[in-house]
């Protein structure tokens, strides 16, 4: 599988949705541009399939220039939310892709006592800008669905998890994005086909070499080497995750993920919603 940022060619894109309270910096956008506001007809409430109106001259999703916007999330701190410091954010969102730093581009907030729900019911957690400005919250609602609220309390959509399956005939865990202003879901599936695939043949190898590297590891517990028994025992086998979220019967990919890099190739997607998915996407890897 092809991993990394480099696998990704630069191209032009239209900029995101600004936040109720604010564009998040790093995502590129046309400056003094109003929030594009839902439909005030009262015809397409939250979830709605009619698509919303076009945008008009002086709406924020209007064309610029510039590289696919692309975030990293690593993950591993939302494992391990109830031990992270009072006070300090769980996980952070950050800039990724050509000419960045990894300068931080958000704050996801786990609550340490928030009960551990498993893959389809994840605790609640928000997303704050750098400068503490809320972006948007997330509440499991049952049966793998999550609703998505924006910094101002409205919903902007909801991100639902469908469990895979080997019987009656494999399925892949794949997730949708709902936007509340209406339009096609974007559904992503987890791993290629041939990923699974290779990660099946294999899997009788890595058994075997996990239990050399097990046996290998005891031997240095047994002899005081913890540092060198604590890497042996860590290798693990990490299934395929790469993913592309598109709407039905089309080829355009709005989102792509691959290592721990997430890439925004369509301005449909509103960044809340996007770093939301990213989030929970990243929470089933780490």
């Amino acid at each position: 599988m092809v991993s990394g940022v480099d696998r990704w060619a630069v191209m032009n894109h239209s900029s995101q949705e600004r936040a109720s309270r604010g564009q998040q910096p790093g995502w590129p956008h046309q400056a003094g541009q109003p929030q594009h506001q839902p439909p005030a007809d009262g015809q397409s409430g939250p979830y709605g399939q009619a698509p919303a109106p076009a945008p008009g001259p002086q709406s924020a999703s209007v064309p610029a220039s510039g590289s696919s916007p692309m975030i990293e999330i690593r993950g591993k701190r939302l494992r391990r939310y109830d031990r992270v410091t009072a006070g300090e954010w769980t996980e952070t969102i950050r800039q990724a892709g050509p000419g960045t730093k990894g300068e931080p581009l958000a704050y996801v907030h786990v609550p340490q006592d928030a009960p551990k729900g498993g893959r389809t019911a994840r605790p609640p957690f928000s997303v704050t800008g750098v400068r503490g400005e809320p972006l948007c919250s997330v509440r499991p609602s049952g049966g793998g669905v999550y609703e998505v609220r924006g910094g101002d309390g409205a919903v902007i959509g909801r991100i639902t998890r469908g469990g895979g399956r080997w019987l009656p005939w494999p399925r892949r865990v794949h997730w949708t994005v709902q936007s509340a202003q209406g339009g096609e879901p974007l559904t992503g599936k987890v791993g290629s086909g041939k990923g699974w695939t290779a990660m099946v043949l294999l899997s009788p190898l890595y058994f075997a070499y996990w239990a050399v590297m097990a046996a290998q590891g005891l031997v240095l517990l047994l002899i005081g080497d913890k540092e060198e028994a604590r890497k042996d025992a860590a290798w693990e086998l990490e299934p395929p995750s790469w993913t592309r979220w598109r709407a039905a019967g089309e080829h355009d990919v709005v989102m792509e993920h691959a290592s721990c890099v997430y890439r925004f190739g369509s301005s449909r997607l509103d960044h809340r919603l996007a770093y939301a998915q990213a989030v929970l996407h990243a929470w089933d890897r780490a």
